[in-house]
């Protein structure tokens, strides 16, 4: 018999709509983390994470040469290094304490894109069936938010959604999963949450249900500060990584319409090559 509990994963570059695709999930019926991370001028309607799984993501990024911020590829193994240093051990008992015995629980932390290696096994083990939504928005505006909260340069910004997104894809491929875009979650998140849905091959215990209204709050447009146009140029001008973003959220937005679109695959597979050799 398969089993009953469903671990949805959020992953996506920070400043994608991963906050409020996580409360969507939350309302529709999973259990978000206890120890929330508080709502600041940065996000003023919270970011639905763990302040303790934060935490211990940033620690190990650390420790295997990198950074939420790095755009550079791990100089160590994740995996390795949590279960060298006890990281793996405190990741296992964060998770348990942060969700208990829930059978639905809704688990983000953008850190975890670059992560999977470590949370794929951790989350098997506590008998999770795993579901990633990969959460998508335009990398000029995720670069634009970047550069006014962080003081990045656009091009720093766009290399670091490439990285998120790059290994975010890789890691989820061949699991039952859906990508969605920002943009189709503010313009109709019940049709896109319901094209999640089939995608999975997994249901949504809430969708249409009770939370509908507070979830259309949720979503109000004052989420989006950044717009950008979708001139093609623009990136293109900006450096090479903003090639690289344009051609990688095309294929990602071909990925959120079929999740098996093997053009999007050869696109993605290509970026990486050229990219990990920068």
């Amino acid at each position: 018999m398969e089993n009953a509990k469903r671990a949805v994963l959020v992953l996506g570059m920070h400043r994608s709509g991963t906050s409020a695709l996580t409360r969507v999930v939350n309302l529709m019926g999973f259990r978000a983390p206890r120890t929330l991370m508080p709502a600041n001028e940065g996000n003023a309607d919270g970011y639905w994470e763990s302040l303790v799984i934060v935490d211990l993501n940033e620690r190990l990024l650390q420790a295997c040469g990198g950074s939420w911020h790095s755009p550079g590829r791990l100089k160590a193994e994740p995996i390795e290094v949590a279960r060298r240093s006890g990281l793996y051990d405190e990741m296992r008992r964060a998770l348990s304490d942060e969700f208990g015995t829930a059978p639905h629980i809704v688990l983000k932390c953008p850190r975890i894109s670059r992560l999977m290696g470590v949370y794929g096994p951790l989350l098997d083990e506590a008998g999770y069936r795993v579901t990633p939504l990969l959460a998508v928005r335009n990398p000029l505006e995720v670069a634009a938010s970047l550069a006014k909260r962080d003081k990045f340069d656009l091009s720093r910004g766009l290399g670091i959604w490439l990285r998120y997104t790059l290994d975010s894809e890789r890691a989820t491929r061949g699991r039952p999963r859906a990508v969605v875009t920002f943009d189709g979650l503010l313009a109709d998140w019940k049709g896109t949450m319901s094209r999640a849905e089939h995608q999975l091959a997994e249901p949504w215990p809430l969708l249409g249900a009770e939370p509908t209204d507070e979830i259309s709050a949720a979503l109000k447009p004052g989420l989006r500060h950044h717009r950008q146009g979708e001139s093609r140029s623009r990136a293109d001008r900006l450096s090479w990584r903003g090639f690289l973003a344009r051609q990688a959220y095309d294929a990602m937005q071909r990925l959120a319409a079929d999740p098996k679109d093997a053009r999007a695959f050869r696109i993605l597979d290509g970026i990486r090559l050229v990219y990990q050799s920068r």
